[in-house]
């Protein structure tokens, strides 16, 4: 497969922190975009720390330290902005502006840069103000009543993965994208709004409609598939989905010719019953002869090691000077002629400050004078 990477060549300016900002532009490096983050000063007495977002969310990037509270910071800001491509940023609404940095003033001297924001509840309107984690939109764009409506609980509880921003970084990933191919047509780059509201929301959409069209919260119905015990205390997964698919998972326990019982919760009844009888992996196997659709529950360890994900090349093994052999999720993009995935280890938080700020424009003096006044600050880690 060819190794050419579809975003090489563009420059990406990181503002972020967190998870759904790291994650969004990790998917843009994977892609070969030149993703440079701006952290921010660590404490004086600190030794290295670690650009802002998790290791796995960091790969492939490169770091600078500025501080964007002196005049001399904003000014290394606009070196990197002005030769970028991308601009993504996780502050609340209104701080980039307050910097000087807000979309406004960046079109104005960069007329083709793509602006992304990554919001709570967007840039603008009765709500932005407000400060957000994905915990909030889980509590307020429905989900955590979804959930707990699907199972039953008395009480709802929290994902055990931060849903919201995971999606949000994926929106934000495919605007940028949208708005660099816009681009192309109209010479012009353009702000991407992103909120983790909105984003809850969009994939609540196969659920939602039952109650954007007026049905009673009490005759909502979940959207979900049930999971099923094995003989030997494992859990499977069996959609049914219908008559044609019931006859492979009907042939499968031996019961072929078997009619689908209706309604829907009858089906999915006696598929229980059967579950009941076998073993997890006879069941799997008859499965697979019949060609219908399960799955066996894993645990996130078990999932890790399982040998699809292995085949598919989907974990990525990178040498980290702190960690050693660091494995993380690599990129779930696969391309017929182009590559995609972790190209580098994730930096620590000034670790080519002087490298990128060179490369913007600023001479050796320059960059100097701004590590001399604190502005700036660079981590010699290799």
């Amino acid at each position: 497969m060819s190794q050419r990477r579809i975003l090489q060549g563009v420059r990406v300016v990181d503002f972020t922190r967190v998870v759904a900002g790291p994650y969004c532009t990790r998917m843009l490096a994977d892609m070969g975009a030149d993703v440079v983050k701006v952290d921010a000063p660590g404490p004086p007495a600190g030794g290295p720390a670690r650009s802002a977002g998790s290791i796995a969310n960091n790969l492939g990037k490169r770091s600078v330290v500025l501080d964007l509270k002196s005049a001399a910071g904003i000014e290394a800001a606009w070196a990197l902005i002005e030769r970028a491509d991308v601009l993504v940023e996780n502050f609340r609404p209104g701080v980039m502006a307050g910097l000087g940095l807000g979309f406004d003033a960046c079109a104005e001297r960069s007329p083709r840069l793509v602006y992304s924001s990554i919001s709570g509840f967007g840039q603008a309107g009765t709500f932005s103000h407000r400060r957000a984690y994905g915990a909030t939109a889980h509590a307020e764009a429905g989900w955590l009543w979804v959930q707990q409506q699907a199972v039953g609980t008395e009480a709802p509880f929290a994902p055990g993965v931060t849903v919201a921003d995971l999606m949000t970084g994926l929106t934000a990933f495919s605007g940028i994208v949208a708005a660099l191919y816009d681009r192309e047509h109209t010479g012009r780059g353009q702000h991407v709004d992103t909120s983790l509201m909105d984003c809850q929301l969009q994939m609540l959409s196969e659920v939602a409609g039952a109650a954007l069209n007026g049905a009673a919260p009490e005759a909502w119905q979940p959207f979900r598939h049930p999971v099923h015990g094995t003989r030997d205390g494992h859990y499977v997964t069996i959609n049914i989905g219908g008559p044609h698919n019931w006859d492979r998972i009907a042939g499968a326990f031996g019961h072929p010719g078997e009619a689908m019982p209706v309604p829907p919760p009858a089906a999915n009844e006696r598929v229980g019953e059967w579950a009941a009888a076998l073993d997890a992996a006879p069941l799997a196997e008859a499965m697979e002869r019949t060609g219908a659709p399960y799955g066996v529950m894993m645990s996130m360890h078990e999932a890790a090691a399982h040998p699809y994900f292995a085949e598919r090349g989907m974990v990525a093994e990178v040498e980290d000077p702190v960690e050693g052999r660091f494995r993380a999720v690599d990129s779930a993009l696969f391309f017929s002629d182009a590559a995609s995935g972790a190209l580098a280890p994730a930096p620590f938080a000034g670790e080519h400050t002087r490298e990128v700020l060179t490369e913007a424009g600023l001479t050796e003096e320059q960059v100097d004078a701004l590590l001399a006044t604190g502005s700036a600050e660079q981590v010699e880690m290799r």
